[in-house]
């Protein structure tokens, strides 16, 4: 199987997820490295059962590449997606003995258990189920947190992370909901900061202001806007993260009824995401843009 094939899916696995599959279960038939076995795995799941709702499919396709495999500790993660695609296709004792096998290959079984448990998390949110997701996350992270720095950072960064912003994009939340999302926001930013890239750190103080303007705490929403351009000033080149905590800033000064600065704040943003060249960039802008404040006005 090529190599490329895990590296070049992940740019269109959302947008030609059939195109994908199709290109897994074809190459699912030939001998697939070891390294290779979970990023397939991996990469299959999440396309087959999040983006094309089909989990029996996903199932079928991970069994077929870990036939007559053993898990060891290279490949074991594969074992793990294989027990979210049998949980989410309603075969939980396969999905428990596919999450056996990747405990007992893995070095640490109290962090093994974590990280699929905030995979879970992730997959359930990634089609759609994310009130399935909260009571998991909620005792899959404090259990994390008696973990301390063995805690798996990297699953509950990406988990925390997606479920943050399931939430705030969400047209309706309860008080409960509210609450959680917040315990997301601030999980995401605390994970990334351990195991992530400055870009990471940056996105986290994004989710964790926007949140904060939706709770109606709007002095912590520009404490940490503020924060994410610095993280972006010292960091390099992210044009559109910078224009879009702007637009976080306007909508924060515009709760503490500065309507002068709200205006300024979302007029120097927009001038700066017209200087980006990059038309996917510029895109990723405006679609933030219109979730925080509602879209552009053509001049």
């Amino acid at each position: 199987m090529p190599l490329q094939l895990l590296n070049d899916g992940w740019d269109y696995h959302a947008t030609e997820s059939e195109r994908l599959a199709g290109e897994l279960e074809a190459a699912a038939g030939a001998p697939i490295d070891a390294a290779d076995l979970a990023p397939f795995a991996r990469l299959g799941v999440h396309t087959i059962g999040e983006h094309l709702a089909d989990w029996p499919r996903a199932r079928r396709l991970a069994e077929r590449v870990l036939e007559g495999r053993i898990p060891d500790a290279v490949t074991a993660k594969a074992w793990a997606h294989l027990s979210i695609a049998r949980l989410l296709a309603d075969d939980p004792a396969g999905a428990a003995e596919a999450e056996l096998s990747f405990l007992g290959a893995s070095p640490d079984f109290r962090a093994a258990l974590l990280e699929a448990r905030f995979m879970l998390v992730a997959a359930l949110v990634g089609c759609g189920r994310a009130g399935e997701a909260i009571p998991v996350f909620r005792a899959a992270l404090a259990l994390a947190r008696g973990l301390g720095d063995a805690a798996p950072a990297r699953p509950i960064a990406v988990a925390s992370n997606n479920l943050g912003w399931e939430m705030v994009e969400a047209p309706s939340r309860t008080a409960d909901e509210d609450a959680v999302m917040r315990l997301a926001a601030e999980a995401g930013l605390e994970f990334w900061r351990r195991c992530g890239t400055w870009m990471n750190e940056a996105g986290a103080l994004t989710l964790r202001a926007r949140v904060a303007n939706l709770v109606g705490e709007p002095d912590r929403a520009l404490a940490d806007a503020d924060q994410g351009l610095t993280v972006i000033a010292a960091g390099g080149e992210a044009p559109a993260a910078a224009a879009i905590l702007r637009a976080v800033r306007a909508v924060a000064l515009g709760l503490k009824g500065d309507a002068a600065g709200r205006a300024r704040e979302l007029a120097q943003a927009d001038a700066d995401a017209a200087a980006i060249a990059d038309p996917g960039a510029r895109a990723f802008y405006d679609e933030q843009r219109a979730g925080i404040v509602g879209p552009a006005v053509p001049a």
